[in-house]
């Protein structure tokens, strides 16, 4: 069986992964992860650590071809105030996506 311990840390957090039975011949497996949340990657870091926590547990979050698929990311805050080109990159990003759906309607 697969348990995972999560432990806090200074600046993130220290994941274990145990395994008592790998691949079904009863030997015992640890990994240790460290997630930094501190500095420029923080955000990335958090992400990464519930994206792997999702996958070890085995949650089904949908797919692609799925009508309802679970994201984890990152976005702006409702009080976030963006510079011109973060902005630029927005709309464009945006459009692009807007394209997208619209040339779905034309199937």
């Amino acid at each position: 069986m697969i348990s995972i311990q999560i432990e806090p840390a200074d600046n993130g957090v220290l994941k274990f992964l145990l395994d008592d039975s790998v691949n079904g011949g009863g030997e015992e497996y640890t990994t240790r992860t460290v997630y930094e949340f501190d500095g420029i990657a923080g955000k990335q870091n958090q992400v990464k650590f519930l994206k792997d926590i999702v996958l070890e547990l085995g949650l089904l979050t949908g797919t692609e071809l799925e009508s309802s698929c679970l994201r984890i990311k990152t976005e702006w805050g409702t009080q976030y105030v963006p510079n011109d080109t973060e902005l630029k990159n927005k709309i464009a990003a945006t459009e692009k996506e807007l394209k997208r759906l619209k040339s779905m309607l034309k199937k």
